[in-house]
């Protein structure tokens, strides 16, 4: 009796070695898989950033003779351009387009880039084949519901760029888009010929299109007021901010007493702390508006001033107008996936990035996340869709 126990414990003993040897066997094998998906993300990110790397090192200008040459990136003409670009609004991006089937392209046809919205306003770029030429123009899709007058005055320049990085570009432009106008797309009639659009630029029947975009002046857009800042508030204030000329009088101590930087702006050891009226650049007078309506504590953010509001927030370091502004977006906005998961990126907005990355179920939404240049995908992002896809692969 006593050698059968003990020979059934042996038994025992002997599988749980061999659980624990097949245990071990699984743990290295999965151990060896993990290390190569996580090699394949980190050699994917590691092309990414030598490709950004090339192309700081150098840049693209086209001849007169439409030859294309190499010439070594100025920093300090870039940082001077960037300086003026920024003199009154921080309200800078770029759409890009890929077009695709170029050849299937008619004359007189219209072929359009998805719509993008930026600080409210939708919109697109637009292409036409028309009488041997390329049609190159920027489409602003903003129609307001109570049908008021608006105004949006951009600075923008058109450029067509082909896969091996050759080029062509139009001088900045500045035009205004109003509510009363007949067409809504302006640009380049005449942007290049179509013979040498195809010869030079259209690589495997497609092209990629740019519009690069300062949104100068915006007027009619945003919601009515919810607080006045204005000289009716003279008595109530001692201190008067200037945006693009217009001026808001403000209580310096209730903006010190709740936020840190009008603190050290107002109370600090900088000149500006001695003056009654001080200047600031960058931003928006209307987005200063809403910034200032939620500093109040008014219910100024929605969907069309969201983006204004970060931008402020973001560059005077309100963190608690940042969390109002995620947390909007988070339960309330009706934005894209896309949209949302580039405000996350920009303003590191962690919570919402997370609440994005956090609904991908399929291949296919991460596909309808991704830019049209991929080097606009910040780097983070990119590896979370590179183990969202591993993810997804793995399950099925």
């Amino acid at each position: 009796m006593l050698l059968d126990k003990q020979k059934n414990l042996e038994r025992s003993n002997l599988e749980i070695v061999e659980k624990l040897r097949l245990c071990d066997e699984k743990i290295d094998r999965l151990s060896n898989e993990y290390q190569e998906k996580f090699d394949l993300i980190q050699s994917k990110l590691n092309e990414i950033v030598e490709t950004l790397k090339s192309e700081e090192s150098s840049k693209f200008v086209e001849s007169d003779n439409s030859t294309v040459t190499t010439a070594p990136v100025d920093s300090t003409q870039d940082f001077q351009k960037n300086e003026e670009m920024t003199s009154t609004s921080g309200k800078n991006f770029v759409l890009k387009h890929t077009f695709n089937n170029v050849s299937s392209i008619k004359n007189e046809e219209d072929r359009y880039s998805e719509m993008e919205e930026h600080f409210g306003v939708p919109w697109q770029i637009g292409i036409r084949q028309w009488d041997g030429f390329l049609s190159f123009y920027l489409r602003n899709l903003f129609r307001d519901a109570n049908e008021k007058k608006w105004e949006t005055e951009v600075e923008y320049e058109l450029k067509i760029v082909s896969p091996n990085c050759r080029e062509k570009k139009e001088e900045r432009t500045t035009k205004s888009f109003k509510s009363d106008d007949t067409v809504s797309g302006w640009g380049s009639l005449k942007f290049i010929e179509w013979n040498n659009l195809n010869k030079d630029f259209v690589v495997d029947d497609c092209f990629c299109a740019e519009i690069a975009m300062k949104m100068k002046k915006m007027t009619g857009i945003y919601k009515d007021n919810l607080r006045s800042f204005d000289k009716t508030m003279e008595e109530y204030a001692d201190v008067v901010l200037v945006v693009n000329d217009e001026k808001f009088f403000v209580s310096k101590l209730y903006l010190a007493t709740h936020y840190s930087y009008f603190k050290t702006l107002f109370l600090g050891q900088f000149n500006e702390a001695k003056k009654t009226e001080i200047k600031l650049s960058g931003i928006d007078a209307d987005d200063f508006q809403n910034y200032l309506e939620v500093l109040y504590g008014e219910q100024a953010i929605n969907e069309i001033t969201v983006e204004g509001i970060l931008m402020v927030a973001d560059m005077y370091d309100t963190s608690f107008v940042i969390q109002k502004c995620e947390t909007f977006l988070q339960r309330k906005s009706k934005k894209t996936m896309k949209k949302k998961l580039q405000l996350s990126s920009r303003y590191n907005l962690d919570a919402l990035k997370k609440q994005c990355l956090g609904e991908i179920k399929s291949v296919a939404d991460i596909k309808s996340l991704i830019p049209g240049d991929i080097h606009d995908l910040d780097p983070s992002i990119m590896a979370e869709f590179l183990l969202k896809a591993l993810s997804v692969h793995d399950s099925n």
